[in-house]
C-alpha cells in the first residue's frame, strides 16, 4: 500500500462537532416533545442533507419542522466559531498533520458540510492548517455514500484514487470511499458500525496519531 495523500472528512474526525451537534438535536427536540431514535443519527451522520433521513423516518410527528431549525443552526457560524482555539479539535489531529506536513504527504478535506463551515472550523485551530485541496458538498451533486467528492479530492490533488487513503467517522463516509476504490480508515465517534460498514471498514483505528502507523 503505498499512500501519496490523505483525505480527511470534517465533522467527528477532525472536530468533535458531531456530538456537539447530536447534544443540540436532542434538546431541541425535547423542547418540541419529539423522542429521536440512534438510528436517526447514524442516517445523516456524513450526509450531504437529512432527505433520505426524513424520508425514513417520516412517521416521526414534526420531523421535518425539527430538520429545518437544525439546518439552520447547524451551520451557525457564530455558534462554532464561540469555542476556544483547538477546543474541538479530535485526538491526534495536530500530531497527524504535523507528521504528513513534515513527509510532504498531499492532504485534503472532502466534506458533506458547507464550505464556509468548513473553512471556519480549520481556521479556529491554533497551527495555520493548509489543505492542497477542500471538496464540500456544496461543490458536488451528490453526497455521500455517492464518491464524488472523493472522487474530486483525488483530482484536485493529482493522485490516484489507489493511493489515496480516506479518514471517516461515518457509515456513508466509509462506503463512498469503498466505492471510490480508496484506502479507508476508521475512527470511531458517534457511529457504531452496522454489519454492512465492518465489511467496508478496511482500517481502524483508535484516534488520528494512529492513523501515522498505516502511512
Amino acid at each position: 500500500m503505498k499512500i501519496q495523500a490523505v483525505i480527511f472528512d470534517c465533522d467527528g474526525l477532525m472536530f468533535n462537532t458531531e456530538q456537539m451537534s447530536k447534544k443540540m438535536w436532542r434538546q431541541e427536540a425535547e423542547k418540541m416533545h419529539i423522542s429521536i431514535p440512534d438510528d436517526f443519527f447514524t442516517a445523516i451522520t456524513g450526509a450531504r442533507n437529512d432527505t433520505e433521513a426524513r424520508r425514513q423516518f417520516a412517521n416521526i410527528p414534526h420531523l421535518n419542522d425539527l430538520c429545518t431549525l437544525m439546518k439552520t443552526r447547524r451551520f451557525d457560524h457564530a455558534y462554532w466559531s464561540s469555542f476556544k482555539t483547538d477546543e474541538l479539535n479530535k485526538k491526534g489531529l495536530l500530531q497527524l498533520y504535523s507528521y504528513l506536513a513534515e513527509k510532504k504527504i498531499r492532504k485534503a478535506v472532502g466534506s458533506s458540510s458547507l464550505k464556509q463551515y468548513v473553512e471556519a472550523l480549520i481556521a479556529n485551530v491554533s497551527v495555520p492548517m493548509h489543505f492542497d485541496a477542500l471538496i464540500t458538498g456544496d461543490q458536488v451533486v451528490h453526497g455521500k455514500p455517492d464518491p464524488e467528492i472523493f472522487l474530486k479530492a483525488a483530482q484536485a490533488l493529482g493522485i490516484e484514487n489507489e493511493n489515496c487513503l480516506v479518514l471517516e467517522d461515518s457509515k456513508q463516509g466509509i462506503l463512498a470511499a469503498r466505492s471510490a476504490e480508496m484506502h479507508s480508515c476508521f475512527i470511531q465517534d458517534t457511529i457504531i458500525p452496522d454489519e454492512e460498514m465492518k465489511e467496508a471498514i478496511e482500517f481502524q483505528k483508535d484516534d488520528l496519531a494512529q492513523v501515522i502507523y498505516l502511512l
